[in-house]
């Protein structure tokens, strides 16, 4: 491979980042968001660092944005985020220097039996609310609202959604197993697994 190839393959690796965000529920189901300053309301998530895990940084993220030590469960959402998607651009078609496509992880945070519908830290950085399922999408709205429905219902089935830019991928259909024997019928053994 030519170095100016190289080049191009080390530099779009090297720009993708990894996010991992936590679906923190309140006993009845409203997810809670997270919005520091001005900003856009978003899951409780953040940037995994180098040397870092994706489950090890929702846990971080949680102790210092909420300061509570949760138990961070299992995955409920990969979203793979292409550069550009936001903006229309076609797949790969990443502006120079801008952020290069993305992973998206969103474990179960559980839920928290709380009274309180939302808090400001102090100084008023950080803001913090639980919203109801519906409202999600008012508040959120494109892939990120797709995003924590894709999380409620791999929490509901006890799976995990696959999405890219915030969408549902049509998996393939699981191919079964082939009936073949792994070994000969075993007379007087084969009729006691029913085979």
């Amino acid at each position: 491979m030519a170095a100016q190839g190289l080049s191009g393959f080390y530099g779009s690796v090297f720009k993708r980042s990894t996010t991992a965000a936590a679906l923190i529920r309140s006993i009845d189901g409203r997810v809670l968001l997270l919005r520091s300053g001005a900003g856009s309301w978003e899951l409780p998530g953040g940037v995994v660092l180098g040397g870092e895990d994706p489950r090890s940084a929702a846990r971080r993220i949680i102790a210092s944005t909420l300061g509570l030590e949760l138990g961070v469960g299992r995955v409920l959402v990969l979203d793979y985020i292409q550069a550009g998607a936001q903006s229309g651009a076609r797949p790969g078609a990443a502006r120079p220097g801008s952020q290069g496509d993305s992973i998206a992880f969103v474990y179960d945070g559980g839920a928290l039996a709380t009274s309180v519908a939302g808090f400001t830290a102090a100084g008023g950085e950080r803001e913090a609310r639980f919203v109801s399922v519906p409202d999600c999408a008012e508040v959120l709205g494109g892939a990120s609202a797709r995003r924590i429905a894709g999380a409620l219902e791999a929490l509901d089935l006890g799976t995990v959604t696959e999405l890219v830019d915030g969408r549902s991928t049509a998996g393939e259909p699981a191919v079964p197993p082939s009936s073949r024997r792994m070994m000969p019928p075993v007379a007087g053994f084969s009729e006691i697994l029913g085979r």
